[in-house]
């Protein structure tokens, strides 16, 4: 997959797709015990918009295959978050049509949660 990315999909240097997803699983898969800074998140966040574009880019069975990998860590994500509307998020975002459902969604335990129940207040 990487050697295809690299022929036809990256523009640039590029990161390998691998980097991406490993930056999305790692967040999905460690959510509650996250330390990151909500600089960080939003970065992971990021990650999870490159694989949609890179999903449509690929062809067929690599396509399937890192939906596949990619369904499986939003899955956990969307259990350890909720659902806000990207409120908890406005205030680090520049407002933007069209954002994936992942930036309307907040960790619902572990520090991270805390930070952005404090900043609400």
């Amino acid at each position: 997959m990487t050697a295809y990315m690299r022929a036809h999909v990256w523009v640039g240097r590029g990161h390998p797709v691998k980097y991406s997803l490993a930056l999305w699983q790692d967040l999905a898969y460690t959510l509650g015990e996250y330390t990151g800074g909500i600089d960080d998140y939003i970065y992971s966040l990021h990650s999870r918009d490159t694989l949609e574009a890179t999903i449509k880019r690929l062809p067929g069975p690599h396509s399937e295959l890192l939906q596949r990998l990619v369904n499986e860590a939003d899955e956990t994500f969307r259990k350890a978050t909720r659902d806000d509307g990207g409120r908890s998020l406005s205030e680090f975002l520049v407002p933007e049509a069209n954002r994936g459902w992942w930036y309307s969604r907040r960790p619902v335990i572990g520090p991270l949660n805390t930070y952005l129940d404090a900043v609400e207040t």
